[in-house]
């Protein structure tokens, strides 16, 4: 703003008597002139104002004002190369990308004129920003390849300069579509920044995935489903396709939607049937109805008018873990329930169940019993060396579904090797707690509790409190409380039903509709045999109950946390009636068994576990290792095999990580669009080990790297964001065609580096000509008076 400073300021008194005198000469001329009233009083003010001035001249009056000094503050053009701008709004008309260019003469040999006055005042610098920001000489390297907008980072690090910062202003030439957060930091920068909207409002029709998620259940008949939000501009009443394609681009779940309002988000459940074990990649594809059946080629892609097409695909990945996921079955002797649950299973094949089978108790020991010198049990004799078979005070165990010879052969574990690294889980079916050492019961608890295993109790006779679990450490773990028993008469014809807990757990049910699993459970036999218990502890939850003709409604399956694994109880002993009646009885019972056999493995930890984590750009690997008794392993080399879209792996080796023992640690850059696979393999270095024991294990994981996604949520202009940056930082939006009026604007605003301009005041025209006006005012008004 323009200042008035007087050059000699002690002149000032000089000026004042100089004007005192020649008001007092005038008073005294007018009042003995022949005018009168207003005539003389204006004749006198014209005169003493000329005066006046040509007094305030003797201080030497100086205006100063304060301009940007030429070629020393700096301009910054920050131009969006992200491919977000490749976008056709209308049918024939250029794309965003192409008036940008046009727009920033990036084709032409000379540079736009108000560049070129831009230029004649600021240093001008010229940046792409996408991933990274970049300076480049000119826009002729503009070519909109970019998988990211991170146009907050940019604008953060060009703000950034400090009080040293010759910035003056920054111009940003995008659509307001940025990828990134804005850092808090930026908010207190005090240079402006001038956005440049590219694009209008009203683009052209386009589908779009807004987001995804993936929810994973033991539920056998749609063990994933996929939530995908879908939203359209231009579409509305008009019906569309969102189909889930495999890796062969085959359709294997096709939902249909119709589209309310535009730019508004719906929601769409596709549930995928039972996919192949291990991590497999899917795309979410969503388009017009019509165009569905022009899917499995992907010709629907040259069929479509949107405006883009690359918001309308998504990759998925999807883990479903690889077994074999080992189950223990221990059982006091063979009964109905083994038989069900072991014909279920072999319609699994990722679980299986070696089996300890109890077919005679231990008897005492008296030498009168058996013949003399016979040490083994009368079940044995005739069958082989009385070494091999089991002492007759001893009970006499069977071994099911075994991997070899030696697994089991010394009856239930006795050591963490030979359980947490076998199993994922123990089931303990009609079996007494005395079957079990206090050594074992403690390890079954360090088992659930420390390596996160499960355990389940079935409902045979000899468990619960009629096993002697309480005050057992297994009776501890236990969801319900044994010394709470009542010695009611027995349930009879005992009717199942699921609880409020039970409809929320997939894998307590067997039907898509709740209606159709109401009336199969109304359709299921009554039980007879039942553990009556009618306590839980705190914090577990009860799945379903059970209730008689005389009794109320009773525990039937309960379950709960505890430590780092999950305890269950099945208090029916007869669930095999259930799959007596017909074949698709048989069927609902084999397919309950292995959804409950699931659950209780899902989510157990492996000796080796393998994450990825996306961080800045890059992707973290992260792989646990622990031996066979469950403890972190150091001595171990991680190789890391990871096979990008364009099928080619590239081999890394992790490091073990310093915060965490048995932690390995390694990052990947990935640069193309697509899934990526990772395998570790996990190789001992300890000089104890056996060359066949040298490998430790394989693990698998997959991701998708997806900038894209990000990039075309919306293809509409963020005209919000950058109005929004224009005002708190105080600059203005403008657009694409209003680039002329940005060098008139930037002529105004406060700049770092600036420089003062001073034009006398007596030198100035416009002064001589004020007092050469009030002269020729006096000399009018004194003729029109009469006066010479």
């Amino acid at each position: 703003m323009p200042t008035l400073t007087f050059q000699h300021p002690e002149r000032l008194w000089l000026s004042l008597g100089l004007m005192a005198v020649v008001l007092v000469l005038l008073y005294i001329g007018y009042r003995r002139s022949p005018l009168r009233g207003f005539t003389r009083w204006a004749a006198l003010a014209c005169k003493a104002s000329a005066w006046a001035i040509l007094a305030l001249c003797l201080t030497d009056p100086v205006w100063s004002r304060k301009q940007p000094k030429t070629g020393e503050n700096e301009v910054i053009i920050i131009a969006d190369n992200s491919t977000s701008l490749d976008i056709t709004e209308k049918q024939g008309t250029p794309t965003r990308a192409a008036q940008m260019r046009k727009a920033l003469g990036a084709d032409d040999t000379t540079p736009p004129p108000w560049l070129d006055e831009l230029g004649l005042m600021f240093r001008v610098k010229t940046q792409l920003a996408d991933e990274r920001l970049q300076s480049v000489a000119d826009f002729s390297k503009l070519n909109f390849t970019g998988t990211k907008s991170e146009l907050n980072r940019a604008l953060s690090t060009v703000r950034s300069g400090g009080t040293a910062s010759r910035v003056a202003a920054v111009v940003l030439i995008t659509d307001g579509s940025p990828t990134d957060v804005a850092a808090p930091e930026a908010s207190t920068s005090t240079i402006p920044v001038f956005p440049v909207l590219v694009g209008q409002n009203s683009p052209a029709p386009d589908l779009h995935i807004v987001g995804h998620s993936i929810t994973q259940t033991s539920f056998e008949d749609t063990p994933v489903t996929i939530t995908a939000q879908i939203a359209g501009h231009g579409f509305t009443g008009k019906d569309i396709a969102i189909c889930v394609l495999d890796e062969e681009g085959r359709a294997i779940v096709t939902e249909k939607l119709r589209l309310t309002k535009d730019d508004a988000t719906q929601a769409v459940r596709l549930r995928v049937p039972a996919l192949k074990p291990g991590v497999s990649f899917y795309r979410l594809a969503v388009m017009e109805a019509e165009l569905v059946t022009k899917v499995t080629k992907d010709e629907w892609k040259s069929l479509s008018k949107e405006a883009t097409l690359a918001n309308n695909v998504r990759h998925i990945a999807i883990d479903r873990g690889a077994g074999p996921y080992r189950v223990l079955y221990v059982s006091g002797r063979p009964n109905w329930e083994y038989k069900f649950l072991r014909r279920a299973l072999m319609g699994d094949e990722e679980i299986q169940m070696p089996s300890l089978i109890r077919i005679a108790k231990r008897e005492p020991k008296f030498e009168w019993r058996g013949r003399t010198g016979e040490t083994s049990n009368p079940l044995f004799r005739g069958f082989g060396q009385q070494g091999e078979a089991q002492r007759y005070d001893q009970p006499v165990l069977i071994r099911l579904g075994t991997r070899d010879s030696k697994e089991l052969s010394d009856g239930f574990p006795k050591s963490p090797e030979e359980l947490f690294g076998e199993y994922r889980a123990i089931i303990i079916d009609d079996l007494e707690a005395a079957f079990f050492t206090q050594e074992q019961m403690n390890l079954m608890e360090r088992f659930v509790s420390e390596r996160g295993g499960a355990l389940l109790m079935l409902g045979g006779q000899e468990n619960y409190q009629a096993g002697g679990y309480d005050h057992t450490p297994v009776g501890r773990m236990l969801p319900v409380y044994l010394d709470r028993i009542s010695q009611a008469p027995a349930v009879a014809n005992g009717r199942l039903n699921l609880t409020r807990e039970g409809w929320l757990e997939p894998w307590t049910r067997l039907r898509t509709a709740r209606e159709e699993d109401e009336q199969r459970l109304a359709q299921m036999p009554g039980f007879q045999s039942v553990n009556q218990t009618f306590s839980i502890k705190p914090g577990a939850s009860v799945l379903a109950t059970v209730s008689g003709d005389e009794q109320d409604s009773l525990p039937a399956l309960a379950a709960q946390r505890f430590g780092e694994g999950r305890v269950a109880s099945l208090m029916i002993a007869d669930m095999w009636r259930w799959g007596m009646r017909d074949e698709a009885t048989a069927k609902d019972l084999e397919r309950a068994w292995r959804q409950m056999m699931r659950w209780l493995v899902v989510d157990v930890p492996d000796r080796i576990q393998i994450v990825s984590t996306p961080e800045d750009g890059r992707m973290k690997i992260e792989v646990r290792v622990r031996d066979r008794a469950f403890r972190a392993e150091d001595d171990a080399m991680v190789k890391i095999e990871v096979t990008g879209p364009d099928g080619k792996p590239s081999t890394l080796f992790a490091e073990p990580s310093l915060k965490e023992a048995g932690l390995f640690e390694a990052e990947f850059f990935p640069r193309d669009s697509g899934p990526y696979r990772a395998a570790a393999t996990v190789e001992s270095t300890a000089d104890s080990t056996a060359p066949a024991e040298k490998i430790l294990g394989t693990k698998a994981t997959g991701w998708v790297h997806d900038p894209l996604a990000a990039e075309f949520a919306s293809v509409k202009p963020g005209t919000e964001w950058m109005e929004r940056m224009a005002k708190e930082s105080g600059g203005q939006m403008l657009r694409l065609d209003e680039l002329g009026k940005l060098p008139e604007l930037l002529k105004n605003i406060r700049v770092p580096v600036e420089e003062t301009v001073t034009a006398p005041l007596w030198h100035t025209p416009w002064v001589f000509a004020l007092v050469l006006a009030l002269l020729s005012a006096e000399w009018f008004l004194r003729r029109k008076g009469g006066m010479a």
